[in-house]
């Protein structure tokens, strides 16, 4: 690698190594080098376009599941919180309760925005990923969440579920006579 004289010192000609020459088939292309791409022989890189649109797809993919499992992440997070703030009805626990209720509603609002950048077409107009079975598990996480965030409320007795909750709607027995 001789340096061209011209030049500053921190520039270095590697176009020695760009020859057709013995000396370039010794050192090897780094990763992700491709020289259809550096010389400019775009011809050639048509035939690798399906290979392409088919990693991309492949990539997307993978990425969707990554993203529908997302949520399930948090979950543990969100129990521990819960068991740290305890059972009673004090304003922490209530404030976690319903942190532990919007978020994963929130999520499920924003489902076509959450996967929308990896629904699309590939760019060289390939086909759209389907990623029905992707949102299909985002959101049953999600309402994973908020069936937890309901049972967090019952077990704080918030939810009316006893008989003895509803006992301002059993009308009161109708006495015929009194003793007195």
């Amino acid at each position: 690698m001789p340096l061209n004289k011209n030049e500053s010192k921190t520039y270095a000609d590697f176009t020695a190594l760009m020859g057709k020459g013995k000396q370039s088939k010794s050192v090897r292309d780094p990763h992700g080098f491709d020289a259809a791409i550096a010389s400019g022989n775009v011809a050639s890189l048509s035939t690798t376009q399906g290979r392409n649109d088919e990693a991309d797809l492949a990539l997307r993919a993978k990425k969707a599941w990554e993203v529908a499992m997302s949520p399930g992440k948090t979950l543990p997070m969100q129990a521990f919180m819960a068991w740290m703030s305890g059972t009673g009805v004090s304003i922490f626990s209530i404030l976690i309760t319903g942190m532990i209720l919007m978020t994963p509603a929130k999520t499920i609002a924003s489902v076509q925005q959450t996967f929308a950048p990896l629904e699309r077409a590939g760019k060289s107009g390939g086909s759209k990923l389907d990623l029905t079975m992707q949102k299909a598990v985002f959101v049953a996480i999600n309402i994973a969440g908020i069936l937890f965030g309901v049972y967090r409320l019952s077990i704080m007795g918030l939810l009316p579920t006893t008989s003895s909750d509803w006992l301002a709607f059993i009308p009161s027995k109708q006495y015929v006579e009194f003793s007195g």
